[in-house]
C-alpha cells in the first residue's frame, strides 16, 4: 500500500509538471485586446478606481482585476508577468480535478482525468490568457469539492470568491441544490444554505454596481447590435461548438470540411466515454448535474440575454473530464481510450502552442511595423475604439492613432487604417468609399494574425 501511495504521488507531480510546462511554452505571444483592457486598468488605476470607476462599464466583478493589479505591481507587466497567475490557476485546478475524481470515483478516475486536464487544448489556452477564466475556473472547482467534502466554511468562502470573479459560473449553485433535493440530503441542505451567506452579504453591497452594468451593456448591445453575436447568443451552433471546442480547443480550420470531419470523428471517440458515463451514472449523478444543468440554463438564459459561449462556459471542463475518465474507467478498452484522448489533446496542444497562426491578435508586431514605418505627420486611423487598447498598449508614440472623424484626414498626405473590428463598426467600409471620393488610395495592404488589414493610403496628386 506504501509503495503504491508513492507511485500515486509522483504520478500526480508528473501531471501537475506537465500541465505547468505546457502552460508556460510561447507565454509570451502578444496580448488581445481582452487582455490589453485587463492589463492597461491593472497598471494604471488604483485598486479603489478599479472597484468604483473600472466597474461601472465592465461586465464582471473587480477580483480577478484587484489580484492582476498586486501581481503585477510587484513583478511586472510584461506579457508572461500578466499571464502567470492564470498559469498558476490552471495548474491547482487541474490538482483539484484530481482531487474531485478520487472523491467520487477513486484514483484511477481521478488521475485520469487530471491527466487529460494538464493537455487539454481549450484549458491550456485560457491558461494562457490575462483574463479571469481559469482563475473561476479554479473556483468553481474548490466550490465542488468543499461540497463534497461538506467543509462548509471553506465552501461558504469558495461560493464568495465565484461570485466576486465572474456572475456566469455561479450557476453552479443551480445543480448542488438539485443534487442534494434529488439524494435527498436534508441534514445538507441547511448547511448549503448558510454557505451562501458571504456571497448575499457581497451582492448586497455590490448590487448598484451591477444593475450599472447590465444597464451598460443592455444600452452598449442596443446602439450595437451586432455584438449580439460576439457574445454569442442561444442556438444549436454555439450549442454544438462547446462540445467541439471543449475536445480540439480554440483552433479552426480553413477548410470547414475537414474541420467537420476531424470533430465528428473526434466526437465519436469522446462519445464512447460519454455514453459509458452515462450508463453507469448513478455513481457520478453529481458530475452530470454540474456539467448538464449549467449548460442548459446558460443557453437557455441566451434567448434573452446574448452571453453563451463556450470559453464563458470553461468552469464546466473539469466535469467534462471527470465525466471522460469515469466511462474510460468501464471501458473494456480503457488503454486504447486513454491513448487516444491523450494524444488528441496533446496534439491540438501542440498545434496551437507551436504555430503562430493560431496565437492571440499580434498588435505587438503590428505597432512594430507600423512605427518602423510612419513618417513626419502621418496617423494611425481606426474606425472602432477597440482597437486603441492594444495599439496604445504596445504603443511608443500613442499620439498617432486616432478615431475616424477625430480629426480631418483629408489633410493628410498620407496615413495607415486599421480594418480591425470594422465589421462591427462600419460592415460595408463606407469611410473607405469616402476616402477614394476625396482622391486616396490604398497603396499597400499588410496582414497581420487576429487584427486583420492595414492599409497604407496616399492621396492622389
Amino acid at each position: 500500500m506504501g509503495e503504491n501511495k508513492q507511485i500515486m504521488k509522483k504520478a500526480i507531480f508528473l501531471i501537475l509538471l506537465i500541465a505547468l510546462l505546457l502552460r508556460l511554452i510561447n507565454i509570451s505571444q502578444s496580448l488581445w485586446l481582452d487582455e490589453t483592457i485587463s492589463a492597461t486598468f491593472a497598471r494604471d488605476l488604483s485598486f479603489f478606481r478599479i472597484i468604483t470607476q473600472f466597474s461601472l462599464s465592465d461586465t464582471h466583478p473587480p477580483l480577478y482585476y484587484l489580484v492582476l493589479r498586486a501581481w503585477s505591481l510587484v513583478f511586472g507587466f510584461s506579457e508572461a508577468s500578466l499571464r502567470m497567475p492564470s498559469v498558476i490557476f490552471g495548474v491547482l485546478t487541474v490538482y483539484l480535478t484530481y482531487k474531485i475524481g478520487k472523491v467520487l470515483a477513486g484514483k484511477k478516475v481521478g488521475t485520469l482525468s487530471a491527466l487529460f486536464m494538464s493537455t487539454a487544448p481549450l484549458h491550456i489556452y485560457y491558461s494562457q490568457e490575462a483574463r479571469m477564466y481559469s482563475f473561476s475556473t479554479l473556483a468553481v472547482s474548490l466550490v465542488v469539492y468543499f461540497f463534497l467534502k461538506k467543509k462548509w466554511f471553506l465552501l461558504s468562502l469558495a461560493i464568495l470568491l465565484v461570485g466576486m470573479i465572474d456572475y456566469l459560473p455561479l450557476f453552479i449553485l443551480i445543480p448542488l441544490w438539485f443534487y442534494l433535493i434529488v439524494t435527498k440530503d436534508k441534514y445538507s441542505l441547511f448547511d448549503f444554505a448558510k454557505a451562501h451567506i458571504p456571497l448575499i452579504l457581497f451582492f448586497s453591497l455590490w448590487l448598484p454596481y451591477f444593475f450599472h452594468q447590465i444597464k451598460w451593456t443592455s444600452i452598449y448591445v442596443e446602439q450595437n447590435s451586432e455584438w449580439k453575436q460576439v457574445l454569442g447568443s442561444g442556438n444549436l451552433k454555439e450549442l454544438a461548438l462547446v462540445w467541439v471546442k471543449f475536445i480540439i480547443g480554440r483552433m479552426s480550420f480553413a477548410n470547414k470540411l475537414h474541420y467537420s470531419l476531424v470533430a465528428s470523428f473526434l466526437s465519436i471517440i469522446f462519445g464512447m466515454a460519454f455514453v459509458l458515463a452515462f450508463k453507469y451514472r448513478k455513481k457520478v449523478i453529481f458530475l452530470w448535474f454540474w456539467f448538464i444543468v449549467p449548460l442548459a440554463v446558460s443557453f437557455i438564459g441566451s434567448i434573452f440575454i446574448p452571453g453563451f459561449s463556450y470559453f464563458r462556459l470553461l468552469f464546466l471542463i473539469p466535469a467534462f473530464y471527470l465525466l471522460i475518465a469515469y466511462g474510460i474507467s468501464k471501458s473494456k478498452f480503457t488503454k486504447l481510450l486513454v491513448g487516444l484522448i491523450f494524444t488528441t489533446n496533446l496534439v491540438f496542444t501542440s498545434i496551437y502552442l507551436f504555430n503562430s497562426n493560431y496565437w492571440r491578435e499580434d498588435w505587438k508586431g503590428l505597432v512594430s511595423f507600423i512605427e518602423s514605418r510612419i513618417e513626419g505627420e502621418e496617423k494611425v486611423y481606426a474606425s472602432h475604439l477597440g482597437a486603441f487598447t492594444p495599439y496604445l498598449w504596445y504603443a511608443k508614440r500613442g499620439d498617432i492613432i486616432l478615431r475616424f472623424g477625430e480629426s480631418s484626414v483629408i489633410d493628410s498626405n498620407s496615413f495607415y487604417s486599421l480594418d480591425y473590428l470594422m465589421d462591427l463598426s462600419d460592415p460595408n467600409r463606407k469611410i473607405y468609399q469616402v476616402l477614394k471620393d476625396y482622391g486616396y488610395k490604398d497603396i499597400q495592404v499588410y496582414n497581420f494574425r487576429g487584427v486583420g488589414q492595414v492599409r497604407y493610403w496616399v492621396k492622389s496628386i
